[in-house]
């Protein structure tokens, strides 16, 4: 089949983002619904199963056939639009929540705290924006964050400002981290930090991120809007 000079062109288009949404999510439903069915297929020959040496190899098979589903679930969320759910939460209470929250999830990484908020109140998803928080950490921690990880929140008028600061062995560039699927790994496909962008955005705040060369250290930065204590206390 002959190319002419327009297919030739738009064969070298990338994709818009839109369009890929759509593929991953379709692609999703439909393979988690074969799994689904491969899942129900293992459990009725356990059932029929007679030897006791098949019954546990059964449920293994069960077991992967799960985590297949939840891995293509999390990447068709991964490409979803945000829609957060808002709600009132004190700035210190996020804080506190945060700090538990990344204990609890990276046990073996250790943190510094700097945290200086007033009676501030919030108005986010606290779902999203604590999976936001643990992408931001995780990345950290896979991509050669080296000692412990500065974690600095402030409130500063009607913002809420949360740094997360690493030190890193190597220089890095942010910016290629806005490249669609520029980096992918076993496991991790590329999208966690646009979603988070997105997340973010979603709630009228900004992500960015800065690395600085004089002391090798990489600044995420998390800038939130919040209802200030004077604004309350005039309100």
């Amino acid at each position: 089949m002959m190319l002419d000079g327009n297919d030739k062109q738009s064969a070298g288009e990338p994709i818009k983002w839109e369009n890929f949404a759509k593929f991953v999510r379709q692609l999703s439903h439909d393979l988690r619904n074969q799994l689904n069915a491969a899942e129900l297929q293992a459990a009725l020959i356990g059932e029929l199963a007679r030897e006791p040496e098949l019954k546990p190899e059964l449920l293994r098979l069960r077991e992967l056939v799960s985590k297949l589903g939840v891995t293509l679930q999390q990447l068709s969320a991964s490409v979803a639009p945000p829609r957060p759910t808002l709600l009132p939460y004190g700035a210190a209470d996020f804080v506190s929540d945060l700090q538990q929250s990344m204990a609890r999830d990276f046990p073996q990484q250790s943190f510094k705290w700097e945290v200086e908020v007033d009676s501030a109140t919030l108005n986010i998803d606290p779902s999203l924006i604590g999976w936001t928080m643990k992408e931001l950490v995780d990345n950290a921690v896979r991509h050669g964050a080296t000692g412990e990880i500065e974690m600095k929140v402030s409130t500063q008028g009607s913002e809420l400002i949360c740094s997360i600061v690493e030190k890193k062995a190597n220089a890095v560039d942010p910016k290629q981290w806005r490249d669609l699927l520029a980096k992918v790994a076993h496991g991790h496909y590329g999208l966690g930090l646009r979603r988070a962008r997105e997340i973010i955005a979603a709630h009228g705040g900004t992500l960015t991120s800065e690395f600085d060369p004089a002391s090798s250290t990489l600044t995420s930065r998390i800038v939130l809007p919040c209802s200030s204590a004077a604004t309350q206390s005039a309100g």
